[in-house]
Order: C-alpha cells, then sequence, then structure tokens
C-alpha cells in the first residue's frame, strides 16, 4: 500500500479555523439578544414546540443512522471490488515489470562484448562465457533458460538450465535467416512458455552473428498461486462469473504478444471486512443521541432561548475538522435565519477544504509517482518533507525528514561544497541548479542533478523551497561508453588504414572522421580537395560513378588511385559509398568508406607476375623433357626388334615404351595447360555430336578400364546432342573425366556415362562409384596440381592436371564442369555442360553405333 506523506499546514487552514471560532461567538452573542427578546414568550407553545422538534430530531437521526448504515455497507462492497480490481492491475503490472526487466536485461547482455568475444573466440567458453551465463539463472526472482548460438543456431554455451527443444531450435534458425527477433507464445511440457531471442548484430555485417534465446514459463510468472496468465483472447471473450481479468502491460519489444492476467475474486481478500461491532456502536451512539437531543428539546420550554445555546453548541462542536455536518433550521424567525448563514458559511468552507484536499492528493500522487526524488524546506532551508522515492531509494523510514536525515546520505567529501550552494541559494533567493552523490539503500553512491526552486506567496515573500534530484547515472555511464566505443572505432579505423565520410549531395556539406590523415596524408574538408588527390585518369570516372548512383539512390565502388598529399606516394584507394539517410533520421547523405588497399595491390601484381613465370616455366620444362622422350622411345623399339628372341630384353624394352608413354601424356598435358593458360590455344569450332565425342572417348580409356575390370555404362539417347565446339578438345575433356574416373575407382567399380539435352544446353555427367572427394579438396578440385591422397603403390598416378586442363578447355566452349561427392568413398560426379547449337530438323549427322564401347 502507498503510504501517505504529511505535509505542512496551509494558511488556508488557519483561516477556516479562524471562522469557525467567529461563528460561534455570533451565535452566543444570538443567544443572548434571544433571551432578553423572548423572556415573555409563552412556555406552553415553547415547550409544545420543543417536543416537536425533539421528536423529529430523534426520529431524523434514527432514519439518518440507517441510511448512512446501508449507503456505508454498500460502498464498503463497492470499494472491495473496486480494490480486488486494482490488485489484480496491480499484479498485470508486475508481471509487465517483470518481462520488462528480464527483456531489457538480456538485451543488455546481448550487447555485453562477452558474447561478442566468445563468437570468435570458442577456447575461452569455459573460462568466462559458462559462469557469465549461469550467473543470469534467475532475473527478478524470474527461472530463466537461455541458451547462446552463432549465427546458424549452432549452441556454444547456456547457463546450465536445459529446456531448449528440436522444435525451440528450427525456431530460432528461422529467426536468424529472416533477421526477426520478435518473441512468440507456446505450449510446453510445463504448460505456457514465451519463448525469445536476441539477436546480435554487429556493424561489420548486416546479418546476425549469433543469437541469445531465452524461455520463461508463463507459471514462474504469476504473482499468486490461483492467477492464470495466458494469451490474449482474439476478439470479445463472454465474461466468466468470478473472475477478474487484467491486461498485461508488455513492454514495447513483447507488445505483439499480448497477455491477460486472470483471477478469481473469490480466492482475494477483502481490503474492508464488515465492521459489525463499529455498526453497532454507531447505532447506539444515534439513539443516545437521540435521546438527549429529546431531552434538551423538553427542556427548550423555558424559552426559544435553547435554540440559540443548541446552535452555540454545535457551532462550539465543529472545531478544525470540517465534515458534512450543518446547524438544524429550526427555532425562531431568527435562529433559522442565523443558522442558514451559518450553514453557508460551512458549505463554502467545506468546498475550499475538498479542493485542497484535492489539490493535496494530486501533488502526492504527483510527487510519489514521478522517477525524481523530491523534497521540500522551509524558508530557513530546513527540510520537512520526502517523497516516496527518497525512502525507496535511501531505505530510510517514510516520514522521516530534517538535516540530519539529508546529510547522512551525502558523500562526505562532496558535502562541505553541496552546503555551500544550498547556503548561497538561501541567501540569494533564487533557484539554483548541481549534481552530487547520494548512496544508496544497497550503500552504492549514484550521481543526481539537483535542481531547487522556491515558492513565493502574493508579497514576493519565500514560502517554501521545493527541489528534485533526478538519477544521471545511466546518462553518464551511457556518455563513458561513448567515449570509449569512438576511441575503439578511431583505433580500428587507423589500424585498418580506413577512413570514412558522410556528404549531403545536396548541400554539399561533408563530415569526416578524425583519422582522415593516414589514409590520404592530410585532413581535408571538401570534396573538391579530394578530387585534387585523385590521379588524373581516375578522376572524371570517379565522379561518374558517384553521380550515378545518387541518381539511382542505389550504392557504388571505385577503386581509384590517390597521390597522397603527405609524402606523394601514390596509392590505391577502394571506396565504398552508399545513399542513406542521415543523423537526423530525415535527410538522405552518402555514407562513404574509404581503405587504402595499396599494400593488397602489390601482391596481386606480384602474384600475377609469379603466374606468369610459372607458365612459362611449365613451358619450358615440358619442352625440355619432351626432347629426349624420343630418342629414348626409338632406342627401345631398337631393343625390342634387336633382341627379339630375348625374354629379359622384350620386358625391359616394353617397360622403357610404356613410360616414355607415360611421359609423353604428362608433357603434353603440361604443354595444354601451358597454351591454355597462356591464351596460345585456338579452338577449332566446327558442329559436332556430342554422341560421337562420348564414343570416340569411351573407346581411348576402354584398355584402362578393362585393366582395372570397371563395369562402364554410357546412356547417350537417340535424338543428336549438337554443339559447337573443337571435336579433338572435347574428346581430350570426356577421355579426361573418364581417365580420371577409372584412376580413382577400386577395381571392380562402375562407371556410368549420361548425356542429355534440356533447356539449350548440353549436360555430359560422369558417375563413379570410387574413392569420392573429401569437402576439403572440392572447392580446389579443379585447380593445377590438386590430387587426393595417394595409395600406397601410387596406381593413380599423375601431376593432377587433367580436371585442370578439363575446366580450362570447357570454358574456351563458354560452358562450365562441376564437381560432386557425397564424401569420402561415396564415389563422385562431373557435369559438364555446353551451349546446345540450334539444328535445323533433317540436317543432323548420322551417328553410327559403337558395339565394342557398350554405347
Amino acid at each position: 500500500m502507498r503510504r501517505r506523506s504529511r505535509l505542512p499546514a496551509t494558511k488556508r487552514s488557519a483561516r477556516t479555523t479562524c471562522c469557525l471560532r467567529a461563528t460561534a461567538r455570533t451565535a452566543s452573542w444570538c443567544l443572548r439578544a434571544t433571551d432578553m427578546i423572548d423572556a415573555s414568550a409563552p412556555a406552553s407553545l415553547a415547550r409544545r414546540f420543543a417536543h416537536a422538534a425533539a421528536i423529529l430530531t430523534a426520529a431524523a437521526v434514527l432514519l439518518i443512522a440507517g441510511v448512512s448504515f446501508w449507503l456505508i455497507d454498500h460502498q464498503r462492497a463497492q470499494a472491495n471490488a473496486l480494490l480486488q480490481e486494482r490488485e489484480v492491475a496491480f499484479h498485470a503490472t508486475t508481471v509487465g515489470h517483470n518481462l520488462e526487466a528480464v527483456v531489457t536485461r538480456l538485451h543488455e547482455v546481448g550487447a555485453s562484448p562477452i558474447l561478442a568475444t566468445a563468437l570468435v573466440d570458442s577456447a575461452g567458453k569455459e573460462t568466462y562465457l559458462t559462469p557469465f551465463l549461469h550467473g543470469l539463472r534467475q532475473m527478478n526472482g524470474i527461472p530463466l533458460r537461455l541458451l547462446f548460438t552463432d549465427f546458424e543456431g549452432k549452441e556454444i554455451a547456456d547457463n546450465g538450465v536445459p529446456g531448449f527443444t528440436d522444435a525451440d531450435m528450427a525456431w530460432l534458425r528461422a529467426r536468424l535467416e529472416n533477421g526477426d527477433d520478435r518473441a512468440t507464445l507456446q505450449t510446453g511440457p510445463d504448460g505456457g512458455e514465451l519463448l525469445g531471442v536476441v539477436l546480435l548484430r554487429y556493424q561489420r555485417t548486416r546479418t546476425p552473428e549469433g543469437a541469445l534465446v531465452y524461455k520463461v514459463r508463463l507459471a514462474d510468472l504469476k504473482p499468486t498461486s490461483w492467477a492464470v496468465l495466458a494469451p490474449a483472447p482474439v476478439g470479445r471473450k463472454a465474461a466468466v462469473p468470478h473472475e477478474i481479468a487484467a491486461p498485461v502491460p508488455l513492454p514495447p519489444r513483447l507488445a505483439h504478444v499480448g497477455l491477460v492476467l486472470r483471477e478469481d475474486e473469490r480466492r482475494l481478500p477483502l481490503p474492508l471486512e464488515t465492521s459489525g461491532p463499529q455498526y453497532l456502536l454507531i447505532l447506539v451512539v444515534a439513539c443516545l443521541l437521540a435521546l438527549v437531543v429529546f431531552i434538551l428539546a423538553a427542556r427548550l420550554a423555558h424559552g426559544l432561548t435553547r435554540d440559540l445555546r443548541r446552535l452555540e453548541t454545535f457551532s462550539a462542536s465543529l472545531g478544525d475538522d470540517i465534515g458534512t455536518q450543518r446547524a438544524p433550521l429550526e427555532g425562531s424567525r431568527e435562529v433559522v435565519s442565523l443558522a442558514r448563514a451559518l450553514n453557508r458559511m460551512l458549505d463554502r468552507l467545506y468546498e475550499q477544504r475538498a479542493r485542497l484536499e484535492e489539490e493535496r492528493r494530486k501533488f502526492l500522487q504527483l510527487a510519489n509517482n514521478i522517477p525524481q526524488l523530491v523534497w521540500m524546506a522551509d524558508p530557513e532551508g530546513n527540510i520537512v518533507w520526502f517523497n516516496d522515492r527518497w525512502h525507496e531509494f535511501t531505505g530510510s523510514p517514510p516520514g522521516s525528514a530534517g538535516a540530519a536525515e539529508w546529510h547522512r546520505y551525502h558523500d562526505p567529501e562532496v558535502l562541505p561544497q553541496v552546503m555551500r550552494r544550498w547556503k548561497e541559494a538561501l541567501a540569494s533567493g533564487n533557484m539554483a541548479q548541481m549534481t552530487f552523490p547520494l548512496r544508496g539503500a544497497d550503500g552504492r553512491y549514484r550521481s543526481f542533478f539537483t535542481s531547487v526552486a522556491p515558492l513565493r506567496d502574493e508579497a514576493g515573500q519565500i514560502v517554501q523551497w521545493f527541489g528534485t534530484c533526478t538519477d544521471v547515472t545511466p546518462l553518464e555511464r551511457a556518455e563513458r561508453a561513448v567515449r570509449y566505443s569512438e576511441e575503439r572505432l578511431q583505433q580500428g579505423l587507423v589500424a585498418a588504414r580506413m577512413a570514412v565520410w558522410e556528404r549531403d549531395p545536396h548541400s554539399g556539406q561533408v563530415s569526416f572522421s578524425a583519422n582522415l590523415h593516414s589514409v590520404f596524408g592530410k585532413s581535408w574538408h571538401n570534396i573538391a580537395e579530394l578530387q585534387k588527390l585523385v590521379h588524373p585518369d581516375d578522376r572524371q570516372p570517379l565522379r561518374d560513378t558517384v553521380e550515378q548512383a545518387i541518381r539511382a539512390g542505389g550504392e557504388y565502388r571505385a577503386t581509384p588511385r590517390v597521390r597522397r598529399a603527405d609524402d606523394g606516394r601514390l596509392a590505391w584507394i577502394d571506396m565504398r559509398g552508399r545513399l542513406g539517410l542521415g543523423a537526423d533520421g530525415r535527410s538522405t547523405v552518402v555514407h562513404v568508406v574509404a581503405i587504402d588497399i595499396t599494400e593488397r595491390k602489390r601482391a596481386e601484381e606480384a602474384l600475377q607476375l609469379a603466374d606468369r613465370r610459372k607458365d612459362e616455366f611449365l613451358a619450358m620444362l615440358a619442352h625440355e623433357l619432351r626432347n629426349p622422350l624420343a630418342p629414348i622411345s626409338s632406342a627401345a623399339d631398337m631393343l625390342r626388334l634387336a633382341y627379339a628372341g630375348e625374354p629379359r630384353v622384350k620386358q625391359i624394352s616394353d617397360i622403357i615404351a610404356r613410360q616414355v608413354a607415360h611421359m609423353r601424356h604428362i608433357v603434353n598435358d603440361l604443354l595444354d595447360v601451358s597454351r591454355v593458360t597462356r591464351g596460345l590455344v585456338a579452338v577449332a569450332r566446327q558442329p559436332i555430336d556430342l554422341r560421337r565425342v562420348v564414343a570416340e572417348a569411351a573407346e581411348q580409356v576402354r584398355p584402362l578400364v578393362d585393366a582395372r575390370r570397371h563395369r562402364l555404362d554410357v546412356a547417350l539417347g537417340e535424338a543428336p546432342v549438337m554443339v559447337d565446339g573443337d571435336h579433338t578438345r572435347l574428346v581430350q575433356v570426356v577421355a579426361n573425366l573418364l581417365t580420371n574416373a577409372a584412376k580413382y575407382t577400386p577395381e571392380g567399380g562402375h562407371i556410368e556415362v549420361e548425356l542429355e539435352a534440356a533447356d539449350g544446353q548440353a549436360f555430359l555427367a560422369v558417375r563413379d562409384s570410387g574413392n569420392g572427394i573429401g569437402p576439403d579438396l572440392l572447392p580446389v578440385v579443379f585447380d593445377l596440381f590438386t590430387q587426393a591422397s595417394r595409395t600406397l603403390d601410387r596406381a593413380q598416378g599423375g601431376l593432377g592436371l587433367g580436371l585442370a586442363l578439363v575446366r580450362k578447355l570447357v570454358e574456351l566452349h563458354g560452358g562450365q564442369v562441376d564437381a560432386a561427392s557425397a564424401g569420402p568413398g561415396r564415389g563422385s560426379t562431373f557435369t559438364v555442360t555446353l551451349p546446345l547449337l540450334d539444328v535445323k530438323p533433317g540436317s543432323e549427322p548420322v551417328f553410327e553405333k559403337l558395339p565394342e564401347t557398350g554405347v
């Protein structure tokens, strides 16, 4: 319950007391005058009038008492219902505040550098990440399940509380893919659950790099055991007897969820119990009062002066507390007139008091609900009142005030300065502002911005001082964090040799980062100075690229050469710009990032030079190796002919001949690769049928396939597959793929060749049941000198040139080649895609079947 605070008495209350006392004196004077005037009034008439007035008064008192009993009981019932509704609303507000605290804390955890570090430092998981998450098992007394994942939804760490299902992880991956961080309500094993996610986004990427998933049971949020927390119904729901429902005020991040708290009013305690003894006491008092009035009225037979005496007694009984009591309008005309005047005065005083009480209530409600600490002091500077926020923050008992209470919570080192400023404000009578720390109930100091203003009366005299203390600790922390972030950003920009700026395309106004000189050699203030530093050959293309991006409202990227202003060196700058909103959220600006890539350019040039030298070396090596092969082959033939009768010599000559053929094949591959990479291969294009190309290639590799006891199945179809290409080179492509499949398939394997045409493309697929390709080798399988691991007998052989030559020759024909494999030991598939040649019906060449190849 909210505690009432005491306020100083106002001057209006003092004036009310004076008016009541003056009314009592007036009634006394009128009573004495009536005694003098009506001394000779007939006693019988006065007695009858007194008896009738006494009876009517007693009846009125009893009737008023009965009606009052009924009204009080009725108002008590209404008050109980209203208080129960407010209690349920308070419970709903408590749930909303708990959810807001949990969501706010989780977003603070999501922004923590600990999680950002954990995304790139998996080794520190047990050192700092796990203890950090284990400390988040509860928030505001609410059990919490946390799971920290990467951008693919894979678990990194949790807070030690299990409970995430496969459906939860699927939901998380969907949220990561869509970049959606909205929470949802679901039904779990233990009832309703709130499942939410905090997506971790950082400046270096646009997509989430990780996620912090949390789950809260709705049962853990219930303020009472009989409460029901459920989603808000769609449409209007029929009222349930004895049920009180209140919407839960959710934070903005959960506003779309919609929760309603329902409680059974029969289980809620009644704030106002039936006060039977008090009613009986009131009834007894009413009866006694009626008896007293009757006796007094009977004694009025002595004269009408008793009316004035009763009126005097009534006025004297009012005191300082002005209620609904009014003087009875009975007796002589003078008494009635006087009573009416008194009642009018009481009505005006009661209305004034009600207005003052209403203003006081509004002031207390305002002062106790604002987040600031509010206090008041008398004209001499003595603190006389604190609001509830002060007592909640300091932990002091309600109603405590004074200088000792004020000094107790100040920092002793800062208190002299505060008192000096406070005394200066008292002396000058002007408004004062200052910032100083105050100690809270937890013993820690927080910084408060304090503003003090005087309240003056009509004469200009200070009646009291009114002060507020606003907690600025979060603001100071945020300012420090911003400064630290800006320093880190500047360090990162300098380390990365990067500069950023924004330019308004309409006004030309430009704002640059502080490290501009590290990239351009100087800090300039407008785009014209940058244009002067750009190489003359790149100046106009850069201007055209930027203007086109601005007109299209998109992005641009340019790599101009810039002459540094400090040492005159020529630097390559990678500039990337994008049209977006300015800092005010309304204007359009161009965001530009400039990166010095001079070192990268030099490295690229060095790599290109090394690649050219490698191609030249391969060509020279192939020619040098090719020269001695002819004499060696001739010598082997001569040995075989000269010693045809010598089995040992024939065996040796056959070995030499096979190895010479193998060397000639390797040298030819080296020459082909060298020519292709240097652009020296000319493709003699002509209309050819890929079916014959596949048949000839299969015929070439048939000895190798038979030697390794493979089963070769070739499916070519009935219709010709015409392409525009070099017949010899395409046969070489298919033969290399078949040779590769035969080499890397264990003996007795299965090789399939399938040719089909669709959507203007010819698709040639070579599948095998061989060793397969590992995921580490698959991206580079078409690079030069790339091979899988060899067997101990080096049965596969080769230099890794065949697939590289395949890709080069296919690209020369305007096609592409792809490799796929389910993994080691599960075979592989190579697919060649070539554009089809438009051929008129009836002009296709005749294709003969080759039975010996199985085609």
